[in-house]
């Protein structure tokens, strides 16, 4: 099997755990945010739901950073944002953060601090749809190059790179068959 074959199970056995639905949002696996809402009480999914989205939207995707796939915002601007009380946001983000499959790790930096959010799963999916690629390049360099290989053994058959035989002739008896001093059969 395949590199690029072996992490597209992979990637179908990790992030893919509602097997009937196959959709991907903004390089998070939608059915794995689906799940782990479904994990959650029914009295809270909903505003799980928004919140997980917020951080979605606000999460830095520049792989060329520190802080990346990190997501900065204090409860307070989620509050306003969503228009909800900061409470209710904080008993939400909590009720999240203990669930064994909870996809971001909260982060608390102290008073005053607004905390951050890590977006593990998300990140653990970007760098396996980066590896698939990278193995899909490979994969196809390596075709390519078997390709080209085998279209210059075909062509080595022939003199000049032609895709037909050269003809053959007796040079010495055609010149003088030309100039006449040979009968022409």
């Amino acid at each position: 099997m395949l590199l690029s074959e072996q992490l597209k199970e992979k990637l179908r056995n990790e992030f893919m755990p509602i097997k009937t639905l196959k959709i991907f949002s903004n390089a998070d696996a939608l059915n794995l945010k689906i799940s782990f809402v479904n994990s959650l009480s029914k009295g809270i999914r909903g505003t799980c739901s928004r919140i997980l989205d917020f951080f979605e939207g606000r999460v830095n995707t520049d792989d060329t950073k520190d802080n990346y796939m990190i997501c900065y915002a204090s409860q307070q601007q989620i509050a306003e944002e969503l228009k909800l009380s900061r409470e209710w946001i904080s008993n939400c983000i909590n009720k999240m953060s203990e669930k064994e499959n909870c996809i971001f790790t909260k982060v608390r930096q102290g008073l005053n601090k607004a905390n951050y959010y890590i977006m593990g799963k998300k990140k653990e999916l970007v760098d396996l749809l980066k590896q698939i690629y990278k193995a899909q390049q490979e994969e196809a360099k390596i075709k390519n190059a078997e390709k080209q290989d085998k279209q210059k053994k075909e062509y080595k058959k022939y003199n000049n790179g032609t895709n037909f035989k050269q003809r053959t002739y007796d040079f010495e008896k055609l010149e003088k068959q030309l100039l006449g001093w040979e009968d022409i059969e």
